[in-house]
């Protein structure tokens, strides 16, 4: 007679910052196309959070925090929320909620009673829930709810000491590095938008990370994790892609003999291998030029840059899914040949200028004495002051400027 399973098999998505009430940002101009879906996106990859909970037959959903800030959100949110609960209600799937510092456990409105599959995790204290499947306890989920400002606390994590799957969630963690999941078999984490695996023995813990990026720095798909255990307790995490609209920061490599069309031609050519790999996928694209050659120095903002991003806007953003060009950045070193710096020219004048204030970071380089009087006091003042963080990014920018402007000129 075969001996019975150890451990019944188990199923859960894992989610955290939704951010229902964040839309995207972090560019100078929305395209068109795009602007209902910058606003609709959260909502949108939300949505997809909860389809997939239904349609990999989830045993649960474990939510890990910053869900919604109910105090910069509509009605629309709690009604958005009260509908999907519902929803997996129907299909008796629990939802387990540890709460963070966008949606601390009391914010939920008390006009508007949550379907009883729901639970939110007190603050300040581990709770620990056996799981049920028809009458029979298949698992044990702990988790401890956090507001704004207050310490982290794990003590009270600890495995079922009847051998049974345990499963933690929690916004954060106190644990040192690579002791983020001992406590537990699975660790939810939230509260980190990246997604992230910190610990993986003798127990997991992982970031499920946001479903929707939001600013070119969420960069790479976003989405939530389905977690499957087998009978043997054996752990496995599968991403699950929920994100609308996708931003890609993609670098580009140029040689010495690229010029402006080549560089559009080459940026092209990686446009459609983008379609290839994030299909169906609408993109929002930064690119970064690297490499060698004059044209390093002419990719700046109001310099080839424009031209070519105005290009494949009208050439890709108007399609659906669109490719969208946020931005062409270069942040490599100025390239020009050493004989200019000797060059009794005003170049030369230049060039040797910006090499003594890199070289020098005593030498201010505030502009309030350009100001008028009347504004050296006031906020343009602040403005107007350049940071120690900010003067590498300004002089390349300034240095490229100019040589831009003067290229090809016996100055």
């Amino acid at each position: 007679m075969s001996q019975a399973p150890s451990q019944p098999s188990l199923r859960f998505v894992h989610a955290s910052d939704f951010h229902l009430e964040c839309p995207l940002g972090g560019v100078a101009e929305v395209p068109e196309n795009l602007r209902e879906l910058f606003l609709e996106a959260p909502f949108l990859a939300a949505l997809q959070v909860f389809e997939t909970v239904l349609a990999e037959g989830a045993d649960a959903l474990l939510l890990s925090g910053d869900v919604v800030d109910f105090d910069r959100v509509g009605p629309r949110a709690i009604v958005f929320l009260t509908e999907q609960f519902q929803r997996l209600n129907q299909h008796g799937v629990a939802v387990y909620w540890a709460c963070g510092d966008a949606d601390p456990s009391d914010s939920w409105p008390a006009s508007v009673e949550l379907p009883e599959n729901v639970h939110i995790f007190p603050v300040g204290r581990v709770e620990s829930i056996p799981h049920q499947r028809g009458d029979e306890t298949v698992a044990l989920i702990q988790g401890i709810s956090r507001q704004h400002a207050m310490a982290f606390d794990d003590e009270g994590f600890h495995r079922d000491v009847n051998g049974l799957f345990t499963v933690g969630i929690s916004y954060g963690t106190a644990a040192s590095p690579g002791a983020e999941g001992d406590r537990v078999h699975y660790m939810a984490l939230g509260g980190q938008h990246r997604r992230q695996t910190v610990d993986q023995s003798p127990g997991i813990a992982h970031y499920a990370g946001t479903p929707q990026g939001r600013t070119p720095e969420e960069s790479g798909p976003r989405g939530c994790t389905l977690v499957t255990v087998d009978e043997a307790g054996n752990v496995k995490t599968r991403f699950v892609a929920t994100d609308q609209i996708r931003w890609v920061t993609e670098m580009v490599e140029i040689t010495a003999g690229t010029d402006h069309e080549a560089l559009y031609q080459q940026l092209l050519d990686r446009i459609a291998k983008l379609r290839d790999k994030h299909q169906e996928r609408n993109l929002l694209v930064t690119w970064q030029i690297t490499g060698h050659g004059t044209l390093l120095y002419h990719i700046r903002r109001g310099g080839v840059s424009d031209s070519i991003t105005q290009q494949l806007r009208d050439r890709h953003g108007a399609e659906s899914p669109a490719v969208w060009t946020v931005a062409i950045e270069c942040d490599a070193p100025l390239e020009v040949p050493a004989e200019w710096y000797d060059q009794e020219t005003i170049r030369g004048d230049l060039l040797r200028h910006f090499q003594q204030l890199e070289a020098d970071d005593e030498i201010r380089l505030g502009l309030t004495d350009f100001l008028p009087e009347d504004s050296r006091d006031g906020p343009m003042a602040e403005l107007a002051e350049v940071n120690a963080d900010d003067r590498p990014a300004l002089l390349l920018a300034a240095s490229k400027l100019g040589i831009d402007l003067m290229d090809g000129d016996d100055l």
